[in-house]
């Protein structure tokens, strides 16, 4: 089956996750996409715990089904720049996720790179995007946390606000560069024009914390830090059971009155002041001891069983290395494993792809490239370098 990308070539500048995630998920539906390391590879590859190769974990998920070439533009060589332009004419879409200043410096902004491809497409994610005063102030998700107003809802009130841990600025960047890259191709396949996707980390966290900014600035009230449970609603938390812990999440009134059967207080049910999620929060005090207290009683698989049959939300609280095991997660292939063919490096679980379609999905085909693996394919067929160019630019340190 052929990927519904498949006529799509992508050079992905992409560092660490916003950028390399994006050009993930269009490798996956069938893009050749072409990850360009420094020569020696870049510090993404490298960082947090490292494998018997010398890389990380999170790289693989990433790299996967890309191919791997190196290109050096960190010293302003015309040659090197000369190699970059003959690869981006051979591209419908650039990825970075440098600041402006840094893209300036590679020769990688949109003004410049139409001069040498006109419909090219630039996807250049940064923290604070191409304008305003910190454009070229350098940053991460945990930036874009603190400064979205996304950390004033996390943690404990009688603690410091606490940031969330699964980098959701960056995947959230990283998955509107992959709509805002195809929304591109497809204006480029109605008028012949690229454009550049300008994406920013602080913009995606603005984009989730608005509504609760807004609760803030017009009913002057804040969210509430309290820790695992839901604000505003009625019994939404994490509970403790005899072996383990469980999330139940009762929103709603048809939700709650189902709980309150299930717990055994049903008079709770003719209570006005409980008659709304609202009121259900604002009377937590009364109501989660009881919930908590016909959890802690039962195991995890009673109360899992229990709520399924009442039909409320509610899931088992899994260990990192129980994630695997689940058996839905299984039968439906959520986490994909692969070999990456490192001597003592095990199979290893990386990241499915989220888009699942039914006429053309995606694929993982191959493993995450090493540095420059594909030089000799990328260069010579796209380039028609031969292996003794490819060896005259590698001690020029431009390969």
């Amino acid at each position: 089956m052929q990927g519904v990308l498949e006529d799509i070539r992508v050079l992905d500048f992409g560092r660490f996750i916003a950028g390399p995630y994006c050009g993930m998920i269009l490798a996956d539906m069938g893009a050749e996409v072409i990850r360009v390391d420094r020569p020696g590879g870049e510090e993404d590859r490298t960082h947090s715990l490292l494998g018997p190769d010398g890389n990380n974990l999170q790289f693989p998920s990433y790299a996967r089904n890309k191919k791997g070439i190196t290109l050096n533009l960190s010293k302003n060589n015309p040659q090197a720049r000369e190699i970059l332009d003959a690869l981006v004419k051979q591209c419908d879409v650039v990825i970075h996720n440098f600041t402006p200043a840094a893209a300036e410096s590679m020769g990688l902004t949109y003004d410049r790179l139409i001069t040498v491809k006109p419909d090219i497409i630039l996807t250049a994610i940064s923290c604070f995007g191409s304008e305003g005063p910190y454009r070229n102030r350098p940053g991460f998700d945990f930036i874009a946390q603190a400064m979205s107003g996304a950390m004033a809802c996390g943690g404990f009130a009688d603690k410091p606000p606490i940031r969330s841990f699964i980098n959701p600025m960056d995947y959230g960047t990283a998955l509107s560069a992959a709509i805002g890259t195809l929304l591109a191709l497809r204006h480029r396949d109605k008028t012949g024009e690229g454009q550049m996707v300008d994406l920013s980390l602080l913009r995606t966290a603005i984009s989730f914390t608005a509504p609760i900014i807004a609760e803030k600035e017009v009913l002057g009230r804040s969210r509430p830090r309290i820790g695992n449970r839901a604000p505003y609603l009625s019994p939404t938390d994490l509970y403790a059971c005899k072996d383990g812990y469980v999330f139940i999440a009762s929103i709603m009134n048809s939700l709650w009155r189902r709980l309150a059967k299930v717990i055994g207080h049903e008079e709770l049910l003719k209570d006005p002041e409980l008659n709304n999620d609202l009121g259900r929060f604002e009377h937590r005090d009364r109501i989660d001891p009881l919930v908590a207290d016909w959890i802690k009683e039962r195991t995890v698989e009673e109360v899992l069983t229990a709520m399924e049959a009442a039909h409320i939300p509610c899931s088992p609280y899994y260990e990192l290395d129980e994630v695997s095991r689940d058996p839905h997660v299984m039968e439906t292939g959520m986490l994909p494993i692969m070999d990456m063919e490192v001597p003592g490096l095990k199979p290893l679980p990386i990241s499915p792809n989220p888009i699942k379609l039914s006429k053309t999905p995606g694929r993982i085909e191959t493993r995450a490239p090493g540095v420059g693996e594909h030089n000799l394919e990328i260069y010579g067929r796209l380039l028609g370098y031969s292996q003794e160019v490819l060896d005259d630019l590698t001690e020029k340190g431009i390969l």
